[in-house]
């Protein structure tokens, strides 16, 4: 008998053990591969597809809190964050002598920024550069409820451009479009980091125009990106003083915009977005508007490459952020210093190692595709400074390099 119970005394204790071990073993896999709550925001954003539903949409966010939030609560404590992120910032590229000079809530005016371009051009990439300056307000996309159209003329023109003035000067009223769209969208939101810290918890928070507008107002910087509206219309927002907006036109090589396009099987059957003749004729119109409001606005538009974004990203920001009258961060430079070097999977992922992106469809595309391409972008690719492809063996050489020094005249 007492042998019977040190026999089951054993296999118990060893049971244990297992036990233990596995227990201990799982825990120590979770703590070393579990991700900082940075990460796991980058992660989730890596599979936002831009323009569209996510690829595994995410729940609907709940709130943690019980109740309705304090509006005012939220609004102070975010006025500390600010002041607190900025605390060491160099104003003297603003031309402001204190921070309550960039507030409206203090009346004073914002740097107000505005990126002008097609969808799959880098749009992104750049938008996110400047959201990490600290105390920016990001405008992501004013128009995806459009759907897949370029907005060239009346009849969207005339709403568009109201739109964009009243977000601008943060008033968000009559904007339900917006906001019906942005409810079972909730990308239209989340690339606002700083909204949608708030949002997250209480959605109605999003889409509650009273406390957008007094939020907003909080916040020194303000960008906001578009791949809908063709350059020429922003005279519009240029001549508008109090605004003093700039403008940035950001260009991509048409080949490159189209594998893109292509390779995420992105706007089909939308002809704005799949026949490169369309997309063309916009690059030509863009290059004449360009011509004409640099002369009438010489310090209030800017026009970049992706190319030479991608090529050299920090030598570019820096020229960009001259321009624009911001003054570079350590936010930025941690961003750009991670976002350039590694390459991350997703559909809208701003994680590239950079310099391989510009001419990558010179080894994806069939160059059949690329001779259609460039017969339909000739006179576009001569004025923007690319390069012809002559055949495939030269598309797909190494001496073979497509971008060269371009001017842009009225």
């Amino acid at each position: 008998m007492l042998r019977r119970v040190n026999f089951y005394s054993i296999c118990f204790a060893f049971g244990l053990s297992v036990l233990l071990i596995l227990a201990g073993s799982r825990y120590t896999d979770n703590a070393n591969n579990r991700p900082y709550p940075e990460s796991r925001r980058n992660i989730r954003n890596f599979f936002r597809i831009e323009d569209g539903e996510e690829l595994f949409p995410q729940p609907i966010p709940t709130n943690p809190y019980d109740g309705s939030p304090n509006i005012d609560k939220i609004l102070e404590k975010t006025r500390g964050k600010i002041k607190l992120e900025l605390s060491n910032y160099n104003l003297t590229h603003s031309g402001a002598k204190k921070l309550e000079n960039l507030l409206l809530e203090s009346g004073g005016k914002p740097l107000r920024s505005v990126i002008i371009s097609t969808w799959r051009s880098g749009t992104t990439f750049l938008g996110d550069i400047l959201n990490a300056v600290p105390g920016n307000f990001y405008h992501y996309e004013p128009f995806l409820s459009y759907e897949i159209i370029q907005i060239r003329g009346p009849p969207q023109a005339d709403k568009a451009l109201s739109t964009i003035k009243g977000m601008l000067n943060c008033d968000f009223k009559d904007m339900e479009d917006y906001f019906t769209y942005g409810k079972s969208h909730w990308h239209q939101f989340s690339h606002n980091t700083r909204l949608w810290d708030h949002c997250k918890y209480k959605k109605e928070l999003c889409f509650d125009a009273e406390f957008t507008s007094r939020f907003c107002r909080l916040f020194p910087f303000q960008s906001m990106k578009i791949v809908r509206l063709r350059l020429r219309l922003v005279r519009d927002i240029l001549e508008d003083h109090e605004l003093n907006v700039k403008v940035v036109l950001l260009i991509r090589d048409p080949r490159g915009v189209m594998q893109s396009r292509q390779h995420r099987g992105f706007c089909q059957p939308a002809p704005d977005c799949w026949q490169p003749e369309l997309l063309c004729a916009d690059m030509i119109s863009d290059y004449v508007a360009a011509g004409r409001l640099q002369q009438q606005y010489p310090n209030r538009l800017m026009v970049l490459r992706y190319e030479e974004l991608a090529l050299e990203p920090t030598t570019t920001t820096l020229r960009l952020f001259k321009f624009l009258g911001l003054s570079l961060t350590p936010a930025v430079d941690e961003f750009l210093h991670s976002h350039t070097n590694i390459e991350v999977a997703g559909v809208s992922s701003t994680f590239r190692v950079s310099r391989e992106v510009p001419f990558r469809w010179k080894s994806v595309l069939d160059y059949d595709y690329v001779e259609e391409i460039q017969m339909a972008c000739k006179e576009a690719m001569e004025l923007w400074g690319y390069r012809m492809a002559y055949n495939k063996s030269h598309m797909v050489s190494k001496e073979f390099y497509p971008l060269e020094r371009y001017s842009i005249t009225q």
